[in-house]
C-alpha cells in the first residue's frame, strides 16, 4: 500500500464511497420492511379492507361497516380479538391560550392500547378510552400544552382540552409517541364511542377500520368466507331496500362488492389506498434502491479488479519468482485473497466513520429517523462480517486466481499469454460501469423531467395565489361575517367555502341513475355560490348554483367525466338519486350544469368523475384568492380577521400550489436520492479510470517515448490513450440506451399524465459519459505525454 500510494488510495476511496452508499440505503430498507413489527404479534394482526366496481370505476378504501369488528369478533371461532379506528386529518386541538393544529385525530375502541403494542405513561389502558370523551395525548402533545416533563411530574390528567367546534373532552392518557416505523400516528386519540357516526347499524355506508387479530394457529382462510358471506347476509337486504337492486342484479349491470383481508406487516409497502390515515411506501422502491445499492457496490468491486488485473505485469515477476522457489498456487491464492480482504475491512471502517457523518442530511433527505444503533443489532453484527466477505470474494477472486495463472518461464521471458484475454474481461467490467453510469443519468433526468411537467402542468384552473383556509367551521355562526370583511380588502380578489379544496377532494359517494338505473361512485366537492368565481373554474353548459334558483340546494353540476360516463349529453330532464347528506331515503338531485375538467387529485391519476353540489356556511375550508403583490400584509390581515372572529382556533393555511408538490414529494425524494447516487456512481467510475489510466500510461511508457522521438504531439498522445476507453463508453451508452428507456417508460405508467423521454435525454447522458471519461484520461495522458523520452526508454 505504501509502496503504491496512487492504487491503493484509489481502491480504498472507490470502495468506501461505494460501501459507504450500500449501508446508508441498507438501513433505509431496514428501516422500510421492519413497518409495525414492533407489535409482538404482528404476524396475527389484520385488516378488513373493502373492494369493490362501479360502472368500471375499481373502488378501494380502508373503511368498512361500524357493525362489522363486532360481528366479526361474535361469529369467528378464529379470531382472538377486534379494534376500531377512524381517523380526523388535520385537527385544532387547544388548552387555555395553547392552541396547534395537529397531522390527524385518531378515534379508537376501548380496546386499543390491548390490542397494539402502544405504551402509556400515564393511565389505565383499561380505562383511557372507555366512556364519551376521553383523550390520551403523546407525551410530545403532553409538553406543547401543558409543559409535561414525564413520569413523576404535574400529571396533565383530568383537564380539559377543546377541539375543533368547541367540542371539550378529558385527558385521560400520557402515550409514549408512536414509532417511527408505524403505519399510522397519532398526537390524540380520541374514544370512538365520542363519534355519533360510528353507533350506525348500516352495513353499506364505511365508517371505521376494522383491524382483527387471529387466534395463535389459526388460519386466515375461515375469516376470509365469513367476509365474503356477510355481503350476503347484510349489505346485499340494505342495498336493496336502498336502492331497489340486490348483490346479483348489481353484478349484472357490472358491479362488485366485497371484503378483503390485509396483513398488517404488508400494509407499509404494498397498499396505497386513497384514504390512508398516511401515505403509505413502496415496494417498487424498495426493489430500486436494492438494485442500486448492488450496482454501486458492484461499480467499486469491479474497480478493484480492474486495477489489480492491470497490475498484473507489476506483479507477474513476483508470482513467477514465489512459483520458482515452491510456492503453491493455493498459498499464492491466499496472499491476493488477503490482501484484497485487508482493502475491504480498511474500506468498511471507513464507510462506517462517513456513514455516521452523513447520516442526519441522509435523514433529512429521506425523511426518516435512521440511527447507526441499528449496527449493534444481532443481525447487522453478522450481516456485516458477511457482506465484507462476499464483497472481499467478489472484489479479489478474479485477480487472485488470474495473477496465479502466470507460467514461470513465460513471465522470465517477459511474456505474459493470457493478456489479451485479460484486457476483454477488463473491457466487458468497464462497459458495466458506464453502463449503469449512463442508466442512472437517464433515469435522474427523466425523473427531474416528470417532476417539472407535474409542477408547470395545466390543472383546468388557476392554482396560483390560493391561499386554502383550515378548519373554518370553527367560524360557527361568524362564517358569513368573516367572509363579508376578507371582501371588503382590496387585496383580496375572492373567498369561497368548500368541504375540501384541490388535490385533496376525496369524499365519494355513490349516485344513481333511474334510466336505465345505474349506481355511480363519484367524488363529492360541496361549495358555496361564490367558488367557480373564485377558483375560475370554468362551465361547458348549464349554469352554476345561484341564489335566484331556491332548488339549488338539492341540484348538482358534474364534471365532464362523469356526464361521459353516465351518457349525459343534454340536461333536459337528467336527474340523478342519492341519500348524501344524511336523508334516510334517496332524494332527487336536478343536473342543472356540466363544468370543464380538472384534476382535483394527484397527476398519478386520471380525472375522477366528480358531483358538485352546495355545500355548508361555513364548510370545513375556505378559498381565498388574493394579489400576487403584498402576500405577507395580505395573509396578515387574513389572521387578524381569523382571530377577530375565531378566537379560540388555531389560524392554519397552505397555499394551493404546494398542495400539488405535497402530492408528489415521494418521487421529488427519490429524485434528489438518483441525482446523489448518480453522481457517486459516475465518481467510482471515474476513479477506476483515472487507475486504468495510470497504469496503461505506465504499460505503454517506452511506446510514448518512441512515437515522441518519432515526432508524435502531445494532442496524438491523448488521442491514443482516451481512444480505447471511449470505444468502451460508446458501447456501453448503446446498451444502457434501450434498457433505460424501457425501464423508465414502465415508471412513467404509474402517472396519468406524464412525459416521454426525449431523444436529447439519451444524447445528454451519452456525452456526460463522454466528457467524463474523456477528462478523467486525458489528464493522466497529458502527464505520460510531458515526460522526456530519453528517461523514458531506458526505464525497465
Amino acid at each position: 500500500m505504501l509502496r503504491h500510494k496512487g492504487f491503493s488510495f484509489i481502491n480504498i476511496a472507490g470502495l468506501t464511497i461505494g460501501i459507504a452508499c450500500s449501508l446508508l440505503i441498507v438501513l433505509y430498507l431496514h428501516d422500510e420492511l421492519r413497518y409495525d413489527t414492533f407489535h409482538p404479534d404482528a404476524n396475527r394482526i389484520y385488516r378488513v379492507a373493502f373492494r369493490g366496481m362501479l360502472q368500471g370505476k375499481k373502488v378501494l378504501s380502508v373503511y368498512t361497516a361500524a357493525p362489522l369488528a363486532e360481528t366479526l369478533q361474535r361469529k369467528s371461532n378464529a379470531i382472538e380479538s377486534t379494534t376500531r379506528l377512524a381517523s380526523w386529518a388535520t385537527f385544532p386541538m387547544r388548552y387555555e391560550d395553547r392552541s396547534f393544529t395537529e397531522p390527524n385525530l385518531l378515534l379508537a375502541d376501548s380496546n386499543f392500547f390491548h390490542f397494539f403494542n402502544f405504551q402509556l405513561i400515564e393511565g389505565n389502558r383499561n380505562e383511557v378510552l372507555h366512556g364519551q370523551r376521553k383523550l390520551v395525548i403523546t407525551e410530545s402533545a403532553a409538553k406543547r400544552y401543558f409543559d409535561y416533563k414525564g413520569a413523576g411530574d404535574k400529571t396533565p390528567i383530568g383537564k380539559t382540552m377543546v377541539l375543533a367546534q368547541g367540542y371539550t373532552v378529558q385527558v385521560s392518557g400520557i402515550a409514549v409517541d408512536p414509532p417511527a416505523n408505524s403505519h399510522f400516528h397519532f398526537t390524540g386519540i380520541l374514544s370512538l364511542t365520542s363519534w355519533d357516526d360510528v353507533h350506525t347499524s348500516s352495513w353499506v355506508t364505511g365508517r371505521t377500520i376494522t383491524y382483527f387479530k387471529l387466534k395463535p394457529d389459526a388460519s386466515i382462510e375461515p375469516v376470509d368466507e365469513m367476509l365474503h358471506t356477510f355481503v350476503r347476509q347484510h349489505v346485499d337486504p340494505e342495498l336493496e331496500e336502498l336502492r331497489r337492486v340486490n348483490i346479483d342484479q348489481s353484478k349484472i349491470q357490472g358491479n362488485e362488492i366485497a371484503y378483503f383481508t390485509q396483513r398488517l406487516t404488508d400494509i407499509h409497502l404494498y397498499s396505497r389506498f386513497t384514504d390512508e390515515i398516511e401515505t403509505n411506501g413502496n415496494i417498487q422502491y424498495i426493489y430500486l434502491f436494492s438494485a442500486i445499492a448492488a450496482f454501486i457496490t458492484l461499480l467499486a468491486c469491479i474497480n478493484f479488479m480492474n486495477l489489480s488485473t492491470a497490475r498484473s505485469a507489476s506483479r507477474a515477476k513476483e508470482v513467477g519468482v514465489r512459483k520458482t522457489v515452491g510456492a503453491p498456487v493455493s498459498r499464492l491464492i491466499g496472499q491476493f485473497m488477503l490482501e484484497s480482504f485487508f482493502y475491504i475491512v480498511v474500506a468498511v471502517l471507513l464507510a462506517l466513520f462517513i456513514v455516521s457523518i452523513l447520516l442526519l442530511p441522509f435523514n433529512i433527505l429521506a425523511e426518516k429517523q435512521l440511527s447507526m444503533r441499528v449496527f449493534l443489532s444481532p443481525l447487522f453484527l453478522l450481516g456485516l462480517p458477511v457482506f465484507a466477505i462476499i464483497v472481499g470474494l467478489l472484489a479479489g477472486s478474479y485477480p487472485a486466481f488470474y495473477l496465479t495463472t502466470f507460467s514461470p518461464i513465460e513471465v522470465m521471458k517477459g511474456r505474459i499469454r493470457s493478456r489479451r484475454r485479460t484486457y476483454g474481461i477488463r473491457n466487458a467490467l468497464v462497459v458495466f460501469q458506464f453502463f449503469i453510469s449512463a442508466g442512472l443519468i437517464i433515469a435522474t433526468l427523466v425523473v427531474y423531467q416528470q417532476l417539472q411537467y407535474i409542477q408547470q402542468a395545466s390543472l383546468g384552473f388557476d392554482k396560483s395565489n390560493l391561499v386554502n383556509l383550515l378548519h373554518t367551521r370553527n367560524l360557527g355562526e361568524n362564517g358569513a361575517a368573516f367572509k363579508k370583511e376578507l371582501l371588503q380588502h382590496k387585496s383580496i380578489v375572492a373567498a369561497s367555502y368548500c368541504n375540501r379544496l384541490p388535490p385533496n377532494i376525496d369524499w365519494q359517494f355513490v349516485f344513481s341513475t333511474t334510466d336505465p338505473a345505474r349506481d355511480y361512485m363519484l367524488n363529492v366537492y360541496e361549495m358555496d355560490y361564490d367558488h367557480m368565481r373564485t377558483m375560475k373554474y370554468k362551465m361547458i353548459t348549464g349554469r352554476f348554483f345561484s341564489p335566484e334558483f331556491p332548488s339549488d340546494s338539492t341540484a348538482m353540476i358534474l364534471n365532464e367525466t362523469a356526464a361521459q360516463k353516465m351518457g349525459i349529453k343534454t340536461l333536459a330532464g337528467k336527474t340523478l338519486w342519492s341519500i348524501y347528506g344524511g336523508h334516510k331515503k334517496a332524494i332527487e338531485h336536478e343536473v342543472i350544469g356540466i363544468m370543464q375538467d380538472f384534476n382535483f387529485q394527484s397527476l398519478k391519476d386520471p380525472i375522477q368523475p366528480m358531483a358538485i353540489v352546495l355545500g355548508k356556511q361555513p364548510n370545513w375550508e375556505m378559498a381565498i384568492r388574493i394579489q400576487g403583490n403584498h402576500i405577507e400584509q395580505t395573509l396578515d390581515t387574513i389572521r387578524s380577521l381569523w382571530k377577530k372572529h375565531s378566537p379560540e382556533a388555531a389560524f392554519e393555511y397552505t397555499f394551493l400550489d404546494r398542495n400539488f408538490e405535497r402530492k408528489h414529494q415521494t418521487e421529488k425524494r427519490i429524485g434528489q436520492l438518483f441525482l446523489i447516487f448518480t453522481v457517486l456512481a459516475i465518481f467510482i467510475a471515474c476513479l477506476g479510470l483515472v487507475g486504468l489510466a495510470n497504469f496503461m500510461a505506465e504499460q505503454r511508457t517506452k511506446e510514448i517515448g518512441i512515437r515522441k522521438v518519432m515526432g508524435a504531439t502531445e494532442s496524438s498522445i491523448i488521442r491514443l490513450l482516451n481512444r480505447d476507453f471511449l470505444k468502451l463508453v460508446l458501447i456501453a451508452n448503446l446498451l444502457a440506451w434501450p434498457i433505460s428507456g424501457w425501464l423508465m417508460h414502465r415508471w412513467l405508467k404509474q402517472f396519468a399524465y406524464h412525459i416521454e423521454p426525449a431523444w436529447w435525454i439519451f444524447i445528454v447522458a451519452g456525452l456526460a459519459t463522454f466528457t467524463i471519461a474523456f477528462f478523467s484520461v486525458s489528464y493522466r495522458a497529458w502527464k505520460a505525454s510531458q515526460g522526456n523520452p530519453v528517461n523514458s526508454l531506458r526505464d525497465e
